[in-house]
């Protein structure tokens, strides 16, 4: 297949590398500097890890044309197709074509507007309860609360159950995994995930013993099957033309891909806020000024959200700064050709997002924290593909809405009664499948005077 394209850019760059390896090591080594390096090189842009070519796209146009205009063409790549797996199952973030139009079809309602804005007080209370367990002069670690009231949040609204308790073994868990799936697809020597080597088996325990939770809230819900009006429900309850349910194992993949995906880039996305905020003490004023100005004391709901757009703002703005997806993958399903982006069936495509989001003709000062790009009016114009936090196409996350709702809320929640500043030094972004800040982020809580 042969596609014209005026809007991509009519070369693509070549990366230099080492003979045989390409770029591996640095790529392994720091890989966020690397994509930064691939975004500089060009907009579309050849790299090699060992024998493998990856076209890397670092433009809105590029992405655009991928992600979207020619959305069928492209499946996941190995990272999730192969190694993981294990994890995710045939669940939305892995599944292909007509299953995965499927699935997306089922889950869609769960996450309509109608329903979301349903979930806002859930959201809000349980902000306010993981806050109520600090006290004033404490070091925490944000980037482990942020997941833990996540993690609430996913397991109440989408499944009506309490998994905030089991929240460090799931984080522990869930880390195993992704640092697996990193090591395993940035290897110049790639095996299978069956061989017994003490990585597979590590991570097959990890995914064990997330299996001992998710099957344990499908056991217990199937004991008393109805409709709680939740996605776990809609799983249960679903049939198929024939008559037939979703096997355990069905509902098992799906479950474990919201229930990962839900809190995760969430938690991230929070995390890097308030080292933000921390960061700069104005925009952290505004913040705090406009939630008072909004609730005056009391705690949020979804109708008070219109009224917190700089809140809103800052919340786009860290997403921009570090994206909790940092790139997407996609195989090349069949042979095209895309302006000058000629591929053949299994090349890889590694949609840049990071790189995207700190080019400097797409985001003056990009390094900078400038909530104000995020303005209504402003991020309306905004063309394409210059800004993808949740990805763009088809395969756009179906839980963006929600995402940017809990996110909304939970800072409003958060701030207006507490002042974080850094305990100990800015912790470095971490790249594993999402964008993790290293060793956590410790802050140190004052509780606000005034409220």
């Amino acid at each position: 297949m042969v596609v014209q394209s005026t809007s991509l850019p009519p070369t693509v760059a070549e990366l230099p590398g080492l003979p045989l390896l390409g770029q591996p090591l640095a790529f392994r080594r720091d890989r966020l500097w690397v994509q930064r390096r691939l975004a500089d090189a060009g907009d579309i842009t050849r790299m090699r890890i060992g024998p493998r070519v990856v076209h890397v796209l670092s433009s809105a146009e590029a992405a655009q044309a991928v992600l979207a205009e020619h959305a069928d063409s492209f499946v996941k790549t190995r990272a999730l197709s192969v190694y993981g797996r294990a994890l995710l199952g045939s669940g939305l973030l892995t599944s292909e074509h007509a299953h995965h139009r499927r699935q997306r079809k089922l889950l869609a309602p769960a996450f309509a507007h109608k329903r979301i804005a349903g979930y806002a007080d859930t959201m809000a209370r349980l902000g306010e309860d993981a806050q109520a367990r600090w006290r004033d002069g404490d070091t925490v670690d944000m980037a482990a609360e942020m997941m833990r009231v996540t993690l609430a949040i996913v397991g109440r609204t989408l499944f009506d159950v309490a998994i905030e308790e089991e929240a460090v073994a799931i984080y522990d868990a869930v880390t195993v995994c992704m640092e697996y799936i990193v090591n395993a697809v940035t290897s110049p020597l790639q095996v299978p995930p069956t061989w017994p080597l003490p990585r597979n088996r590590r991570a097959q325990r990890a995914v064990a013993r997330l299996d001992q939770t998710v099957f344990g809230i499908i056991a217990d819900r199937r004991i008393a099957l109805s409709d709680r009006g939740d996605v776990l429900s809609m799983l249960l309850l679903a049939r198929d033309d024939d008559g037939s349910g979703m096997s355990d194992g069905d509902v098992r993949d799906e479950i474990m891909t919201l229930m990962i995906a839900g809190h995760e880039t969430t938690a991230n996305a929070l995390a890097w806020t308030w080292l933000l905020l921390a960061q700069n003490p104005p925009a952290y004023d505004r913040v705090q000024v406009e939630i008072d100005g909004a609730l005056a004391g009391r705690t949020p709901t979804g109708d008070d959200l219109a009224r917190l757009p700089f809140t809103l703002q800052c919340l786009k703005e860290s997403m921009r700064l570090y994206p909790p997806a940092h790139t997407v993958g996609r195989e090349a399903a069949r042979d095209i050709t895309i302006g000058p982006l000629a591929l053949r069936r299994g090349d890889i495509v590694l949609v840049n997002i990071y790189g995207i989001h700190r080019r400097r003709d797409y985001f003056p000062e990009p390094e900078s924290f400038r909530p104000e790009r995020f303005a209504e009016a402003v991020d309306r114009e905004r063309p394409r593909g210059r800004y993808l936090p949740f990805g763009l196409g088809p395969r756009i996350c179906i839980g963006n809405h929600f995402a940017l709702m809990e996110g909304h809320l939970l800072l409003a929640t958060i701030a207006q009664r507490w002042r974080f500043t850094m305990a100990e030094a800015t912790p470095s972004p971490e790249p594993l499948v999402t964008l993790r800040p290293r060793g956590g982020m410790r802050m140190r809580l004052r509780m606000r005077q005034s409220t």
